[in-house]
């Protein structure tokens, strides 16, 4: 089992990083926290699970051990792949998934792409019986956070597909600007993402 990757970030997309490992490319599907280590001509050490189903084989890259057995706990739940099970860490951050299941926040969960309302009250319910209480309760009580960055990339996604570029271009922009702005990409929202975009869309249109 491939337990974490360290190399050279060969290119950032929205939802993946390219990892060169001693000259072998791995495409690594990345956690909204692993996303954020990674930037282009940079090495990184990535957490990671490898996962082999009849649709072939898939690596998920995770900042740290804390995301990858959140992750394995959520893949055992009936109706959560590992494709599904990444969307839910690009969506929400391990602190906040942990806040939704103590207080069974079903909406919180349905902002991840591919997640209707009943899997996320089975995810409400059955990751409270699969976490140790004591990690569930000790999560800290939201405080007056900014917009959620996945809010604002989905807005500014779909924004930018309005205007014609392709869903390669846009994913490749937005993987641009999370490499270059690193936790600051977090922090921005739709409006300075959108304009960030333009530009960058714009400079490769020359």
């Amino acid at each position: 089992m491939i337990r974490c990757l360290t190399g050279e970030v060969l290119g950032v997309t929205e939802a993946s990083v390219l990892l060169d490992v001693h000259g072998l490319g791995f495409d690594v599907l990345c956690s909204r926290g692993a996303l954020a280590l990674c930037r282009p001509g940079e090495r990184v050490r990535l957490t990671t699970f490898l996962q082999v189903s009849e649709a072939g084989a898939s690596i998920f890259g995770f900042a740290d051990e804390r995301e990858r057995e959140l992750f394995l706990k959520m893949t055992t739940i009936k109706g959560i792949g590992g494709r599904t099970g990444m969307a839910i860490l690009a969506a929400l951050s391990v602190d906040d998934i942990l806040r939704a299941v103590s207080l069974s926040d079903v909406p919180a969960f349905m902002r991840a792409p591919g997640v209707g309302r009943k899997t996320a009250e089975r995810l409400c319910f059955e990751l409270r019986n699969l976490l140790p209480e004591a990690l569930v309760q000790s999560v800290p009580a939201p405080g007056n956070e900014p917009a959620r960055p996945s809010q604002a990339v989905d807005t500014v996604g779909e924004a930018l597909r309005s205007l014609g570029f392709s869903q390669p271009d846009v994913g490749a922009v937005l993987g641009l600007i999370r490499a270059a702005r690193g936790e600051d990409f977090d922090r921005m929202n739709e409006e300075a993402l959108l304009k960030a975009a333009l530009k960058e869309l714009r400079r490769g249109a020359r």
